[in-house]
């Protein structure tokens, strides 16, 4: 496995990505201290933030050189934003992999700059995740562990709630380290009950967000028959990606949009949401800043010094391209 690494110089990573932030903190400083809009949401996913191969326990099998400075990209295009967005929502795997705690540590250091502008950052946890290697660099969650080995939170606005709920599955402390024993997911039975009461309770527009899709994890009826819930964003799968979960007929028919959200940097549909709320709808605008499977490394390796870029990836990212979601609150 070690062979087929692309090596790279350590030092370049870790000051390429040191010095993009910086560059985020100078410009954001050098202007007026922007305003916080508490009806701006700004949504993001699958940030596998990826420490160089030499430093993880259980190793990946690859480099992946390109994702800090990527999400150091992000970070600074939500700090020149104006008004800043009160919210950033993020949609669970943290880590590259295997949940170590060097990866939360290079994660929360990256997304500092948000959190310094005044930018509340909430994040739920992905199967990638592991409850306790996550509190080491966020241990203010510690308080939000319930139902077992569940991180729950809730994010307020004017206009609409957000519930994180988690639905990441930890493996056994033997088993780590492999791929397929991180994979797993599921609600739990007192976080669903626990969901549908606090659904049934709220007295605003609700969105529920997960890392996994709802019908996957035992949601879709919870969801689509509270009358407050309005809306479903999860990631996992890093491709933007929109459906409906139905539930009744006639006059008790409800219809909810899904949506799924892409990478914060490491492959295929790579982006974030940018979410508008207001009394009636919340518009959701796709902010897409690239797609690429494999990875940029692997097409350089592949077509030589040139690195010819797929036509496909310019294909699969112009569809999503300026698209705007709404949701409609039918009250």
């Amino acid at each position: 496995m070690a062979k087929s690494i692309a090596r790279f110089d350590r030092r370049q990573f870790i000051s390429g990505c040191l010095a993009t932030v910086a560059a985020g903190r100078l410009s954001a400083a050098a202007e007026t201290p922007a305003s916080l809009d508490p009806d701006l949401v700004v949504v993001i996913s699958d940030i596998h933030a990826a420490r160089p191969w030499s430093e993880q326990k259980y190793r990946t099998g690859r480099e992946y050189p390109h994702i800090c400075g990527k999400i150091s990209q992000f970070v600074s295009e939500i700090l020149a934003m104006r008004p800043l967005p009160a919210n950033v929502v993020g949609l669970g795997d943290l880590s590259l992999a295997f949940a170590e705690e060097g990866d939360y540590a290079l994660c929360r250091r990256l997304l500092k700059p948000l959190e310094d502008a005044g930018i509340t950052v909430t994040h739920a946890l992905g199967n990638h995740d592991r409850v306790a290697e996550f509190l080491t660099a966020y241990p203010e969650y510690s308080g939000r562990v319930r139902f077992g080995n569940k991180v729950v939170s809730e994010v307020s606005t004017p206009h609409a709630d957000f519930i994180l709920v988690d639905t990441h599955v930890e493996c056994a402390p033997e088993e780590r380290g492999k791929y397929e024993t991180c994979r797993g997911f599921g609600c739990g039975k007192e976080q669903k009950e626990w969901l549908e009461s606090r659904l049934a309770s709220s007295k605003k527009p609700t969105f529920v967000c997960s890392h996994h899709q709802a019908v996957d994890v035992g949601l879709k009826a919870v969801v689509s028959r509270a009358p407050t819930a309005f809306g479903y964003l999860h990631g996992h799968h890093h491709h933007w990606m929109t459906n409906y979960i139905h539930d009744g007929y006639g006059k008790n028919a409800k219809i909810i949009l899904q949506v799924g959200f892409p990478s914060f940097g490491i492959d295929n549909d790579v982006g974030y949401g940018v979410m508008r709320l207001g009394e009636d709808r919340a518009e959701l605008s796709c902010v897409v800043r690239d797609y690429y499977f494999p990875v940029p490394a692997d097409v350089r390796e592949r077509e030589g010094a040139s690195g010819r870029r797929p036509a496909a990836w310019d294909a699969f990212r112009k569809n999503w391209e300026g698209r705007s979601l709404t949701f409609a609150f039918d009250k």
